[in-house]
């Protein structure tokens, strides 16, 4: 949010846009025309919230258009953040920021088996993995992605005046020109750079207190720990082309990663939960994938409907 007082008109436009949607006729439009004055300048965000603020502590406002006092509706009807609500503009957290950001933000999503690619307004290519849920914001200063869960890859077009910034599990991933991977999952986040450089910081930490990732290095972290390595970068992003890449994986975690691509679920026997894969196997057959392993290690394969299940081979 920006600092500084709001200019008078900004003010203005800001009760007047509190007033209406307060109004009994309020309907769509308002509110999408609502979205679009708040996210034309940060300006009008920091007088909205000013002008919310007033409404608060005196229990109304006057309409700056027509100089009528509206009061508060009666408990009967919306509250202010029932209203702020059904604006869609509430974060369900409830912080300012994380409120201040979802006014404007744009929710892509991928399910179980769904992979999606999406051409952000300012020319960026965003590849969504399955499973995988973002809430991307363009202000006057910079371009966020709020990464909740999942794995995406980012191909950032250059601005020089709004830096592209991802944040994800407490981390804030801050590029220019570049082409990298974001995984997140369980509070940990994990950054390949595959092309160009980006920073990578703590997101309460303070100017200066960032780790530069260049072309194929790897940042895993979680909480205060961190470790920078060198992957294969054919086996990390395989995921990219419809294939998982298994290299001594445990079997437990080799069937959660495979179950992120089809409806037909893999469960493990604890038995052989810690059996090791190795492999290329596509991904969204999990049929195929059960067959396959029983090829090549002591598991046998139980399906039932939609549920395939590893248990220890009991053959001699």
């Amino acid at each position: 949010m920006s600092g500084g007082v709001p200019a008078p008109e900004i003010k203005a436009e800001a009760a007047a846009w509190l007033a209406r949607l307060h109004a009994e006729d309020r309907d769509a439009a308002d509110e999408a025309a609502f979205r679009a004055w708040l996210n034309a300048s940060p300006a009008h965000a920091t007088a909205f919230e000013a002008v919310d603020r007033v409404w608060s502590d005196v229990g109304g406002l006057t309409d700056l258009r027509t100089g009528r006092v509206v009061t508060r509706r009666s408990h009967s009807m919306l509250g202010r953040r029932g209203l702020l609500a059904g604006v869609g503009l509430l974060a369900l957290t409830g912080g300012s920021t994380l409120f201040w950001r979802s006014a404007g933000a744009k929710v892509y999503e991928t399910d179980v088996g769904e992979q999606k690619h999406v051409a952000l307004d300012d020319g960026s290519q965003l590849f969504l993995d399955a499973q995988t849920r973002i809430a991307v914001s363009f202000s006057d200063t910079e371009r966020t992605v709020d990464m909740q869960y999942g794995r995406a890859n980012f191909r950032v077009v250059p601005d020089l005046k709004r830096p592209f910034v991802v944040e994800a599990a407490q981390r804030r991933i801050v590029a220019t020109r570049c082409n990298f991977d974001v995984r997140c999952e369980d509070g940990q986040v994990q950054v390949v750079l595959i092309h160009g450089e980006a920073d990578v910081k703590p997101a309460a930490a303070k100017d200066g207190q960032s780790q530069t990732l260049r072309s194929g290095e790897r940042l895993v972290a979680s909480n205060e720990v961190e470790k920078l390595d060198k992957p294969d970068l054919t086996r990390v992003l395989a995921w990219q082309t419809g294939y998982e890449n298994f290299d001594k994986e445990n079997l437990a975690q080799a069937v959660e990663e495979m179950n992120r691509y089809s409806t037909v679920r893999l469960e493990v026997d604890p038995s052989v939960a810690g059996l090791k894969v190795s492999g290329v196997y596509r991904v969204g057959d999990n049929g195929a994938f059960a067959r396959s392993l029983a090829k090549l290690l002591p598991v046998a394969v139980h399906e039932n409907g939609d549920v395939i299940l590893l248990t220890a081979d009991s053959d001699p």
